[in-house]
């Protein structure tokens, strides 16, 4: 674990001057306005899409986004894209694990899980967290310059090099929250695996 955290702390170091003295010539805008979604997704219908605080949004720095719920037989999905074209100081992606907890909410798991979806098999995180007697499921994941990653070191790393080699920084965080229950996790996967194509017509690969 020391280790680890050591090679972290020399990436992001190692991030930061990359951001401070190499130009990026490429911001790469998305291929669809994310507000253009499908209206259903795995027999989910859009039912709600949601606006972020101006002042929020122009914090985070993201370049376009989506809130939205979708809904079967009253289980509703919320989903999270939010998209980059560029990654900056102050303006990056940030993990659910950095903010969630901050909310009140305690987690009680983290792993990575494979799910299997027409375009292969992708690895995604599991995060499961409890606020009282209320407990939520969460996936997400990192996507961008055609890598799907779920470790936040992992994407730091391809972010270093791609900025480096291809003059890249873009990339998106995808986020799905449900209430918890053993259906919920399955229909959660479905809905999951249904998305990743859905995600190629919108992100740039």
């Amino acid at each position: 674990m020391i280790k680890r955290a050591l090679l972290l702390a020399v990436i992001l170091l190692a991030f930061s001057w990359v951001l401070k003295t190499v130009s990026t010539q490429r911001p790469v805008p998305i291929k669809k306005d994310l507000h253009l979604f499908p209206k259903e997704i795995d027999g989910y219908r859009l039912t709600r899409v949601e606006k972020m605080d101006e002042k929020v949004e122009n914090v985070l720095g993201v370049d376009n986004y989506l809130m939205s719920d979708y809904c079967r037989d009253d289980f509703c999905i919320s989903l999270y894209v939010g998209y980059f074209e560029e990654q900056q100081e102050g303006a990056m992606i940030h993990s659910p694990k950095h903010c969630m907890p901050g909310g009140g909410w305690t987690p009680l798991s983290s792993e990575v899980i494979t799910i299997e979806t027409p375009l292969g098999p992708k690895k995604i995180n599991r995060y499961l967290l409890q606020k009282g007697d209320r407990k939520l499921l969460v996936y997400y994941w990192y996507q961008g310059r055609g890598k799907v990653v779920a470790s936040e070191f992992e994407d730091r790393l391809y972010l270093l090099l791609d900025r480096l080699l291809k003059r890249r920084s873009d990339g998106a965080l995808v986020r799905l929250i449900v209430p918890y229950s053993p259906e919920a996790e399955e229909r959660l996967r479905s809905f999951t695996k249904a998305l990743f194509p859905v995600l190629e017509n919108y992100l740039p690969s």
